[in-house]
């Protein structure tokens, strides 16, 4: 042994973790989708016929219902399995994080970079390289031992922002921008639309397929995204093949 201690998350913080997974991640998704869909909704009107617009609200109506239903049971499922299985290692020179579904993450103390804490939520211990992340929630055992333990190792910065914030807000953008791409006849806002589009979607891919902490079904999942990149490049070969 090399007097290294395992902390494991407490079974009496998850509840107040599914909250906040719920404030911060589902409610905002659900808000962004109907906001855009309606959004979508005005710019159509000026150019599908009826039975199109028709079949779109009904369609996004299932949609944004399902992911509404659907969605709360799959974040607690996966929140769950990563929350009883998370074991954070703390040995002489390192960190080291395991958890089901992912690769673990060992970090030696002179790879740290930096250490941020967004109180009441977190410690994201970042390495040198990219991806190497470690999220330390404050739902841990001991969680002032582990903040005075790794606060040795390099001095911890408060957080800058809330990283759910700028994720939501990557996907309002997002949402919106494919969504009036497809309704658009003008060659060249499809065409912006579409570049723009398919390198955030491009981007998104290749994080999530090399991002550790992203779990492997989410990482299959993310293949979805290049579909929509060939939407998008079916719609801008549909605007320029007109006459």
């Amino acid at each position: 042994m090399d007097g290294a201690r395992e902390y494991r998350l407490l079974p009496g913080k998850l509840p107040e973790a599914q909250k906040q997974l719920t404030n911060r991640y589902l409610v905002p998704q659900l808000s962004i989708l109907g906001a855009s869909v309606l959004v979508s909704t005005f710019l159509g009107m000026r150019q599908a016929s009826p039975g199109t617009m028709i079949a779109f609200v009904i369609c996004a109506a299932l949609f944004i219902t399902y992911i509404g239903f659907a969605s709360p049971r799959r974040m607690r499922k996966n929140l769950i399995k990563c929350w009883d299985s998370y074991t954070l290692t703390i040995g002489p020179d390192y960190l080291l994080r395991k958890q089901a579904d992912t690769p673990e993450i060992r970090l030696p103390f002179q790879a740290i970079k930096r250490i941020e804490h967004l109180p009441g939520r977190y410690l994201r211990v970042v390495g040198k390289d990219s991806g190497n992340v470690i999220g330390i929630p404050e739902g841990i055992e001991d969680f002032e031992g582990v903040l005075n333990t790794v606060s040795g190792v390099v001095p911890v910065t408060p957080a800058k922002r809330d990283r759910s914030l700028k994720s939501s807000l990557l996907m309002a953008f997002g949402f919106t921008a494919y969504l009036i791409m497809l309704w658009s006849h003008s060659r060249l806002l499809v065409l912006f639309l579409a570049i723009l589009v398919s390198a955030l979607l491009i981007w998104l891919f290749v994080y999530m397929q090399t991002n550790p902490n992203i779990l492997r079904r989410n990482k299959r999942f993310s293949w979805f995204y290049l579909a929509f990149v060939l939407v998008s490049v079916l719609k801008v070969l549909e605007v320029f093949g007109r006459h």
